[in-house]
């Protein structure tokens, strides 16, 4: 014998779904492009080189930075968890550059 669900709660899975993937993705892209641009801020400001060796080198940093947000955010359990260790790393290096020197 088989279940069969209502078409509405079909429906209001496939919606929830189609949310949360979302929510995960403007988290993986949005926030991995503010994580990845305040980290190379925070590298430049803080690291103790020249100036264009610390632009390179913190530009390489976020271009790694951002695929590692996008699988954070693809592998947490919900998409709150990945809202929150995305804002939570965007804290920790926003707070960093400013007390190395960088004013907004």
């Amino acid at each position: 014998m088989t279940v069969s669900f209502p078409m509405i709660s079909s429906f209001a899975l496939r919606k929830h779904a189609i949310l949360a993937i979302t929510a995960r993705v403007v988290a993986g892209v949005g926030g991995g492009y503010a994580s990845s641009a305040l980290l190379a801020i925070a590298a430049a400001s803080a690291l103790p080189l020249s100036r264009p060796e610390a632009a390179i080198l913190s530009t390489l940093l976020a271009l790694i930075c951002w695929p590692v947000m996008m699988i954070l955010c693809f592998s947490t359990r919900t998409a709150i968890h990945a809202w929150g260790a995305t804002i939570a790393f965007c804290l920790v290096v926003g707070v960093v550059a400013i007390l190395a020197g960088w004013r907004p």
